[in-house]
């Protein structure tokens, strides 16, 4: 799914008294969210954010890799359970390291 339409949701590893059931997980859900998936978690960001859509691809680009850090850094969720989360988002596979497992070409190099 595209970035303007993936809603990132976790719940930092502090909180586990404040979300047990979350705590240390994160989701990566299309939007709408109708079964409400996200709302399970304390944190929300990407499609969340109605400021997502009004930035540069740029913009949103990096506001991604600073969710992924946000999220790992800050709030204590496992790296490898982050990655996974984010392969749902397409920008990421195709911005990530392509021998990264899930990494993806966008526009696929052309064989010899």
């Amino acid at each position: 799914m595209k970035q303007t339409e993936a809603i990132i949701a976790w719940t930092p590893v502090r909180w586990a008294e404040l979300r047990p059931e979350t705590a240390g997980q994160v989701v990566v859900v299309a939007t709408p969210d109708a079964d409400g998936v996200a709302k399970r978690f304390a944190m929300r960001s990407g499609a969340s954010s109605s400021a997502l859509a009004a930035l540069a691809e740029e913009a949103r680009i990096a506001r991604l890799f600073i969710d992924f850090q946000t999220l790992v850094v800050r709030d204590g969720i496992d790296p490898q359970a982050a990655h996974r989360a984010f392969l749902a988002i397409d920008e990421y596979r195709f911005r990530i390291a392509p021998d990264t497992e899930g990494a993806e070409f966008e526009d696929p190099p052309e064989e010899d």
